[in-house]
């Protein structure tokens, strides 16, 4: 898999889901998509960890840190469904795969696994299709309040969009 298939899963997922303008409910497309959404404080132990997925009955389950901050649940069901969507077969042999831990945003994330689902989820938050669309003249904070997402979410949105990262079609 690859950022660039990654953002295209994203794009078909919206497609699927006749999403046409934003804010797109991504607890509604992970649902659609057959997983059981548990929002709960975790213990602890689990403080750095922001959501994962575990299989029970053969069914896929995640878990979301309920004491995050609502953009920031919203982040992990997208991130997570994108793992969920990508990473089906590599989730059900190790399901360490699909655990977010808290990072910084904009934190650089080796894994390549983590590149995929953070590329998935902000294409999915905040399609490209959709935010070159509605970008002109608008603050940060008004496209974060059109898309319900944080401020930071769509100032990198922003920069990939002035980088020329505009997913390929």
């Amino acid at each position: 898999m690859s950022l660039v298939a990654a953002q295209a899963k994203a794009r078909q997922v919206l497609k699927d889901n006749y999403v046409l303008e934003p804010p797109v409910d991504v607890y509604e497309i992970a649902r659609n998509s057959g997983i059981r959404i548990v929002e709960m404080p975790f213990p602890d132990d689990y403080e750095n960890v922001s959501g994962f997925i575990n299989i029970e009955d053969g069914e896929p389950i995640m878990y979301v840190n309920e004491t995050e901050p609502e953009n920031r649940r919203k982040f992990t069901v997208a991130h997570e469904l994108g793992h969920w969507l990508l990473h089906e077969q590599q989730i059900r042999d190790d399901p360490q795969k699909a655990v977010l831990f808290r990072v910084a945003l904009g934190k650089a994330n080796k894994d390549p696994l983590e590149k995929e689902a953070n590329a998935f989820a902000a294409e999915l938050l905040v399609p490209m299709e959709f935010f070159e669309r509605i970008n002109d003249r608008k603050s940060q904070q008004e496209l974060a309040n059109i898309f319900k997402v944080s401020a930071e979410v769509i100032g990198y949105r922003k920069v990939d969009l002035s980088h020329g990262k505009k997913p390929a079609k």
